[in-house]
């Protein structure tokens, strides 16, 4: 069996900073090393390795200095390494990286291609799919463990409501969150430099298969998003809650509008209408979903046509009724049994007919497990342009959807257009406010034809609910409890409707819950950081967070400087009030 594994050369945590004058990332003398999650996927690599009797191939596209990552690989694990190096490949957007990606593959061959989750410089989470579509593969992504079983994979992955296990045999592409338990024993094989004319026969200068000229998304400019947190600190209960008031105040959130703004154009010459496409939990939208439609309703009002959700499921009526209250003036439903449950193949077959057959104009997309899996493997199968985890959009005169797009955990902000049609981006979880339902609302239901959907070829075999970390992304107030904290306490003392609970990295929550740069990023309108340690990495996973409030013993903790208010002494004395305090602050 050969195991190819895709990695990356990433600036080290925390190391980047912004050129205030410039307007550009500094990136002179930032070290640069393995990306976290690619480091995990070259460690599953050697274990599949080893029980399969095969090859682990380390393949990376980037700078002559990007060797060093595969260097790595090969003390990892990996036998060889191939390394995609030319001034062809340069400023390739996601969709021009996978292309290229999915080219090399096809030369070197493969059973199993493994990848990292995301990125955790540019936040891309779109390439393993994006390659699976250009290769025409089965891809599981947010992987958790990989156990060969008579040839075939069995496959666990995570999803926000808790596991799903699949089957599925070679070839496939798989993206891995969480390392195995074993470690391999260090290589010393060859690297290989591979060029653009290496993969093709037939290259052109400018070549549209790479590079910038084969990249249809663009970044326009480069913004620093770091948030000004207010810095105060105090050991006075009252005056924290009283900080905490002021702050909220001034800091609510901006309300959507049942009203819709005219045409952008001075003169307009067509009209277009602006796609939502809703996911599901217990048979209702999930509060994503309600706030992508809240804010279609915005930019179908500026391409002066209509806010249309897209509903993919099965028994669809209150689901239904739900959208046009919340805004929905059409509603086209892909209703199946097959699609009573998630699978990323058959919804990602649903969205490919819709962008194909409707030719939507805009489409937004859940930036959620299921949507930076489906969505991006429609993109890479017809070769469109596609955003992902966006923190705004909005719409310009020429009628394209303008793009911010976060990097570094969010603390950047890329502000990006693309030149296809279908528009595609993912948009995070609570970045806009539902709008405040309207019973007598009305909304144009039609049925789309789907014909034959077709047979997936990873099966899936068990589905389990747990801790997935859904509320997380939905809750008003998240408590972060820090490295040592016990999380039955913390749980006990948080409970609270509206509130979730949640961890940083090296915590008692399961990884579904664990909130940072290599864990969930959150956007609530509180976010209590419990004896956190303040680093970048959970700093980065609540940047959009409207509040942020650290409680710790220890005066002397990173995290009170680094939250809007610093309360010094015993969180079990402390969070009760501050809960109750926030609450009413919030009616």
């Amino acid at each position: 069996m050969k195991i190819v594994c895709l990695v990356k050369q990433v600036p080290a945590v925390g190391a980047i900073e912004f050129d205030e004058e410039t307007k550009t990332l500094k990136r002179e003398c930032v070290p640069l090393e393995l990306n976290a999650f690619d480091r995990y996927a070259v460690a599953h690599g050697a274990a599949l390795r080893n029980a399969a009797d095969g090859e682990v191939v380390a393949m990376t596209m980037g700078p002559p200095q990007a060797e060093e990552v595969l260097r790595e690989c090969l003390s990892l694990g990996a036998d060889r390494a191939v390394h995609l190096s030319d001034r062809a490949f340069a400023v390739a957007d996601t969709l021009g990286t996978s292309r290229t990606l999915s080219l090399a593959l096809r030369k070197e061959g493969a059973d199993v291609v493994l990848c990292g989750r995301k990125t955790l410089d540019s936040e891309t989470w779109q390439v393993p799919p994006e390659v699976a579509g250009f290769l025409d593969w089965p891809h599981l992504t947010n992987v958790l463990a990989i156990e060969l079983e008579d040839g075939r994979l069995r496959v666990t992955r995570a999803t926000d409501e808790g596991e799903e296990i699949y089957e599925v045999g070679p070839p496939v592409v798989l993206s891995v969150s969480l390392p195995p338990g074993d470690e391999a024993e260090s290589r010393d094989g060859p690297i290989q430099v591979w060029q653009a004319a290496d993969l093709v026969s037939d290259l052109a200068p400018n070549d549209k298969r790479f590079g910038q000229t084969g990249s249809p998304t663009r970044v326009l400019a480069v913004r620093d998003s770091r948030p000004e947190r207010r810095g105060f600190q105090t050991e006075s209960v009252e005056e924290a809650k009283r900080a905490i008031g002021e702050l909220l105040a001034e800091r609510a959130p901006e309300q959507s509008s049942w009203e819709k703004p005219g045409h952008i154009a001075e003169r307009p010459g067509a009209t277009y209408d602006c796609w939502s496409v809703v996911e599901l939990a217990g048979g209702r939208p999930r509060r994503v979903s309600l706030e992508l439609l809240a804010r279609g309703r915005e930019l179908a009002g500026k391409l002066g046509g209509r806010n249309v959700a897209l509903l993919i499921g099965h028994d669809l009526d209150a689901a239904v009724s739900e959208l046009a209250h919340h805004g929905a003036e059409v509603i086209h439903t892909a209703e199946d049994p097959a699609l009573a449950d998630y699978h990323p193949e058959l919804w990602a077959a649903v969205l490919r007919r819709v962008l194909t057959e409707q030719r939507p104009h805009v489409v937004l997309i859940p930036a959620t497990a299921r949507g930076r899996d489906f969505g991006p493997r429609a993109a890479g199968e017809l070769e469109l342009g596609m955003t992902g985890d966006c923190v705004g959009v909005d719409i310009v005169k020429a009628g394209r959807l303008l793009q911010q797009k976060p990097a570094f955990g969010g603390n950047i902000v890329s502000v990006i257009m693309g030149s296809t049609t279908p528009q595609l981006a993912t948009v995070r979880p609570r970045m806009y406010e539902p709008l405040e339902p309207r019973d007598d609302a009305e909304a144009e239901v039609r049925q789309l034809p789907l014909d034959r959907l077709p047979e997936p070829r990873a099966r899936l075999v068990e589905r389990s609910a747990s801790d997935g970390g859904a509320e997380l992304e939905e809750a008003d107030v998240v408590v972060c409890a820090g490295p040592g904290v016990d999380r039955d306490e913390v749980e006990t003392l948080a409970a609270q409707e509206g509130v979730a609970v949640g961890g940083s990295r090296g915590s008692a929550f399961p990884p579904g819950r664990q909130i940072g740069l290599l864990g969930r990023p959150v956007a609530p309108r509180v976010l209590v950081a419990l004896e956190g340690p303040g680093d970048d990495e959970q700093l980065s996973g609540f940047v959009k967070a409207g509040v942020v409030v650290a409680l710790a013993v220890d005066a002397g903790s990173p995290m009170l400087s680094a939250a809007d208010v610093g309360l010094t002494g015993d969180w079990h004395e402390t969070l009760p009030p501050l809960q109750e305090a926030v609450s009413k602050a919030m009616r």
